[in-house]
């Protein structure tokens, strides 16, 4: 297996097919990026504020990488061995921003520490345990570059919290080479990323990329602790609920062996719809399905 190292200070904010590729390797390679958080670590004390921010240059995600091998119509299949992210770091909100945003009278910033197993420190004394995530994680569209602050049907700024470790991600190539960037860590974040931010973390990744040609996606999904989703972005989140349910009955039907009707009563029965976020340009909203309950449906292994 190949394998190439990405530094943090190899950066882009656009996920493009005419942006060069910092580097290029052949898949099946691991892959290991350093990353840097959203704030470019604009944000160091409880006393740094949004003004701070260049907001032409946030969520940076490392990369691109040309995959030399991978073309349009393949998947990408991409296992996370690790992630660690560097204590400390931040998290903001500010007004309306967020699901409680109109109720958010001044923008603040809290800086948190954890320790090696992930336990945070919050005010108080108490600590809680945190599931490091990947916030952007995706392949250049076929159509306009797409900035890394925003998802899609390309992957970038899905901030699921299914993608960490042991998660395998599945993203639909959509140009030769698949022109692919990552970043954007939390150190912690729930679903929805309900109060404007994740614990916004740098850190380091490593990933196992390959490539699938037996597979029919045109979202992503992800795969973690035997259940797998799909990924679906729209600009409401209703949209974005139902855009998630159609291309989990779509995979199922795509690749397996049921029509639309069964497969869309399976979904409605064994799976279940959930919120990713709601913070970003556009949202993201999931479907989730038993692997028990969806393999036997299918032509192929995942």
């Amino acid at each position: 297996m190949n394998e190439i190292k990405l530094t943090r200070d190899q950066l882009t904010c656009m996920i493009d097919k005419t942006v060069a590729p910092v580097a290029e390797v052949e898949l099946p390679a691991k892959v290991t990026m350093e990353t840097i958080n959203v704030f470019r670590d604009a944000l160091q004390k409880e006393t740094d504020t949004l003004d701070a921010l260049d907001y032409d240059t946030i969520n940076p995600a490392t990369g691109p990488i040309r995959f030399t091998n991978a073309k349009a119509g393949d998947v990408l299949v991409i296992k996370v061995n690790k992630i660690k992210c560097i204590s400390p770091a931040a998290a903001i909100v500010c007004p309306n921003e967020g699901v409680m945003g109109d109720l958010i009278e001044k923008g603040i910033t809290r800086i948190y520490h954890w320790d090696e197993e992930d336990n945070v420190e919050i005010k108080g004394g108490f600590k809680l345990k945190a599931v490091p995530m990947i916030g952007v994680i995706g392949v250049a569209p076929a159509g306009d570059g797409i900035r890394t602050i925003s998802p899609g049907d390309h992957g970038g700024n899905l901030d699921t919290t299914l993608i960490r470790e042991g998660a395998t991600v599945y993203l639909p190539v959509q140009v030769d080479g698949a022109i692919f960037s990552a970043g954007d860590l939390h150190e912690a974040q729930g679903d929805g990323e309900s109060w404007y931010t994740g614990l916004e973390a740098s850190g380091e990744i490593e990933l196992e990329i390959s490539i699938r040609r037996d597979m029919i996606i045109d979202i992503p999904f992800v795969q973690v602790d035997g259940k797998f989703a799909s990924l679906a972005s729209h600009a409401t989140t209703d949209g974005a609920l139902k855009k998630a349910m159609d291309r989990l009955i779509k995979f199922i039907v795509d690749n397996g062996k049921l029509d639309f009707y069964e497969a869309g009563f399976v979904t409605g029965l064994f799976a279940d719809l959930g919120i990713c976020q709601v913070v970003d340009p556009e949202k993201t909203c999931r479907m989730t399905i038993s692997l028990d309950n969806l393999q036997p449906l299918l032509n192929i292994k995942l």
